[in-house]
């Protein structure tokens, strides 16, 4: 496929979104594996609210970092293998924008089905429904922002040995301030996110 008839931009993600759809099992896997992650701590920890409770918020964001983190180590792959990144660099769209493109692609086929299951997730974990709204907007900009930082982490790792390790060690420094203060926006009694707004 050559980026002929639209804007190399928007051809760029079509193409990577169409890419997500025919390999959406591994987007299968990956809401799986949120699933899997924010149930083990209930089995965990019992029915015992007073500790479940103030560990609810921080279970979705730790969750939701580690099932985005999980399909940035194939991001660049099959570009570089089919050759589709040489005939980006000869292209009207920067290696930049190509970069940007990536990481909305991947934001749509792997963020927002999160974000979608995010509010049953935090039923299962009772959090109040009054709370649903600042820890929906907190994983809004979270989860682009982890992504944005995986994309960057995917093109340093990218043809290293055992980049996946390599791609974790790189990303997961840089996410521990915004987690900390997803973690905080998302709860109603900090007031930085208020659910009236």
């Amino acid at each position: 496929t050559k980026m002929t008839g639209m804007n190399p931009f928007f051809a760029q993600i079509e193409r990577d979104l169409k890419i997500a759809w025919k390999n959406r099992q591994d987007l299968g896997v990956m809401l799986i594996f949120f699933v899997i992650i924010v149930t083990l701590f209930p089995l965990a920890i019992g029915s015992n609210t007073v500790i479940l409770n103030p560990l609810a918020v921080p279970i979705i964001w730790i969750a939701a970092l580690l099932s985005i983190l999980a399909g940035f180590d194939r991001l660049f792959a099959q570009d570089i293998r089919d050759g589709w990144l040489d005939q980006v660099t000869l292209s009207q769209l920067g290696l930049g924008s190509y970069a940007l493109a990536k990481a909305i692609s991947h934001w749509l086929s792997t963020g927002l089905p999160l974000l979608i299951m995010a509010p049953l997730m935090a039923m299962i974990l009772n959090i109040p429904a009054s709370q649903f709204a600042p820890l929906m907007i907190a994983l809004l900009v979270g989860s682009m922002g982890l992504t944005l930082l995986g994309v960057i982490g995917a093109a340093l790792a990218e043809g290293a040995q055992r980049g996946g390790a390599l791609l974790a060690l790189l990303i997961l420094p840089l996410a521990v301030p915004l987690l900390i203060f997803g973690t905080l926006a998302s709860q109603n009694e900090t007031g930085i996110i208020s659910p009236h707004l």
